[in-house]
């Protein structure tokens, strides 16, 4: 099972999507942005601006996502998964 996620922005600005393997994250970690002076970032409001990273099997993915959309994203996808092997159980 894959869920598709936004990648954090590069150094020119391109941001891309992902697909990860839901069968491969071990854990999330909530990560603030800092500038070049090791200050953390805030938006308009002084909130602190921050970035989920993704911890798979050998990789680390940087993401835009919160780590509950992350969630229920995998949930989403679970639960379709389990729709379809109903169904084919079912034999409609």
């Amino acid at each position: 099972m894959y869920v598709i996620l936004s990648l954090t922005p590069d150094r020119n600005g391109h941001q891309g999507q992902v697909a990860l393997n839901t069968e491969r994250i071990n854990g999330f970690r909530e990560c603030c942005y800092h500038d070049i002076g090791g200050n953390v970032e805030k938006d308009g409001a002084g909130y602190p601006q921050t970035y989920t990273e993704v911890l798979m099997k050998g990789a680390t993915v940087s993401v835009t996502e919160p780590i509950k959309t992350i969630l229920e994203k995998i949930n989403e996808v679970s639960q379709t998964r389990i729709d379809k092997f109903k169904t084919i159980i079912d034999g409609n």
